[in-house]
């Protein structure tokens, strides 16, 4: 999925959704049937929350990474820019039906992606197949959480953002930095001079409090590296789902543990375009 871009109060989020470069109508599928869907947000901003009328996904995999298989929470599968999710979908409705996927992430702003429409043949099977097994789990070093060193990550900027009127609406009209972490603003032109935030000792585990202050979401992506997604808020996860992208809301706090394997300066940045482009990027070192 992807989206063009028009200027909005909560960034970019475009006002045309492509699926797969297209801009269907339906999607077309035959009752009885079992579909596996890997969805991918491609868009440079948007953030997705889906919902699938008259169906019951099943997530089964988030960025690659198998999870146990679990409904979505609140029944809406919400994904930032680069996050991936992987659903099972039993099609229990009845030839000639269809039913609407939504995406109503953005209050005021709800619409219909797609329909699921049912062709008019009669039902593959008489009876649903037997419960998704769980996917065998990748070969992902499992963090020590006893012996981790911890670190904090600050998320600011923004218009109530922390880093002041000023210097966000310099940053919202082109003229200076509008995000940071830690209290540093990386733009394109400092790349090549970047300091890592963070230096981490190859092959040691790590935990990573990322907390967000401020009054927008944002999809934290990781390169080079997989993370248990361990709290959220301080309450611990469910699931523990491995991911390389973590949406944290406003004003909320994530922690992640991983095992610094792959040796390497690492972009550690905002998925949303507009922000990492405004200063939210940053590297880790792994040495």
């Amino acid at each position: 999925m992807a989206a063009t871009v028009f200027s909005h109060g909560l960034g970019r989020i475009g006002n045309t959704v492509t699926i797969s470069g297209r801009v269907p109508d339906r999607f077309a599928v035959q009752s009885g049937e079992r579909i596996r869907l890997r969805l991918i947000n491609a868009a440079p901003a948007r953030i997705f929350g889906l919902e699938f009328k008259d169906h019951r996904p099943l997530v089964v995999a988030l960025d690659g990474q198998p999870v146990e298989p679990h409904a979505p929470e609140g029944g809406r599968v919400v994904l930032g820019p680069a996050m991936r999710t992987d659903l099972i979908l039993d099609m229990t409705g009845k030839p000639g039906h269809s039913a609407a996927v939504l995406d109503t992430f953005y209050k005021g702003l709800e619409y219909k992606l797609v329909d699921i429409s049912y062709a008019g043949e009669q039902p593959l099977r008489a009876q649903p197949l037997a419960a998704q097994a769980k996917l065998p789990p990748n070969p992902t070093p499992e963090p020590d959480l006893a012996s981790a060193q911890r670190h904090e990550v600050t998320l600011a900027g923004g218009m109530m953002g922390g880093m002041g009127m000023g210097g966000a609406m310099m940053g919202m009209m082109g003229g200076g930095s509008m995000w940071a972490i830690n209290g540093t603003a990386v733009m394109n032109d400092d790349m090549r001079h970047m300091k890592p935030v963070l230096t981490l000792a190859l092959g040691k585990s790590y935990i990573l409090g990322i907390d967000n202050r401020t009054a927008w979401h944002h999809p934290m992506h990781l390169h080079g590296h997989s993370f248990r997604v361990i709290t959220r808020n301080g309450a611990r996860t469910k699931y523990r789902e491995w991911r390389d992208t973590v949406l944290i809301p406003p004003r909320e706090r994530a922690e992640i543990a991983f095992v610094a394997d792959n040796p390497g300066d690492w972009m550690f940045h905002c998925h949303i375009l507009d922000h990492q482009e405004g200063g939210m990027m940053s590297i880790i070192r792994v040495a």
